[in-house]
């Protein structure tokens, strides 16, 4: 896992600082065997793979928690353009864990946001799904913050990081009685 986490921040600088524009990913649900994905060759230029403005598809959600998230993520971003990893933090794999844990939240959720779109996913479970998000992402910041070798300034931006979501008791009320309760008694442990 170190080593796949370290082959992950070499894409933060493109991913953050340097998009490009590129043509959307059309929706992929055909059967086909995915083993390129899994077959790891050669990891040479990485650093060289560009990717689209991943704020952008944050920019069309006008949901609470996708905008508390939306902050927490331009506050990694931030730290990254104030701050950047030292070589200590570098060849330091616990704290390369640390931030690579940051990223690829902020990654993940962007194709979250990119297949609820593709998908029409309600507005309700994005937002709940995020409510996750804002509370793993403030536990990863808080994680960064203490490790030995992050600096002051990176902790300060690791406090700014950590945000409580936004509460949404009727959209949680709603998620349960539509998306959760519906499905009592679908599943059967087989025998």
């Amino acid at each position: 896992m170190h080593v796949n986490i370290a082959l992950i921040v070499k894409f933060m600088e493109n991913y953050f600082f340097r998009p490009v524009d590129l043509a959307p990913v059309k929706r992929q649900d055909q059967p086909v065997n995915d083993d390129f994905l899994f077959d790891q060759g050669p990891t040479k230029g990485l650093g060289k793979i560009r990717f689209h403005d991943y704020a952008e598809v944050f920019e069309r959600f006008d949901l609470p928690n996708v905008a508390v998230f939306r902050d927490q993520a331009a506050g990694f971003k931030a730290m990254l353009a104030s701050e950047p990893p030292t070589e200590a933090q570098m060849s330091d794999t616990d704290w390369l864990l640390a931030v690579g844990e940051i990223f690829t939240l902020i990654v993940y959720s962007q194709l979250v946001l990119e297949n609820a779109e593709i998908y029409e996913v309600e507005d309700d479970l994005v937002d709940q799904i995020f409510d996750v998000a804002v509370r793993d992402l403030s536990r990863f910041a808080v994680d960064l913050y203490g490790r030995a070798g992050t600096t002051e300034e990176q902790a300060k931006h690791c406090l700014e990081m950590v945000r409580r979501p936004a509460q949404g008791e009727a959209r949680s009320r709603r998620i349960w009685e539509q998306q959760v309760y519906p499905l009592r008694n679908s599943y059967q442990l087989a025998e």
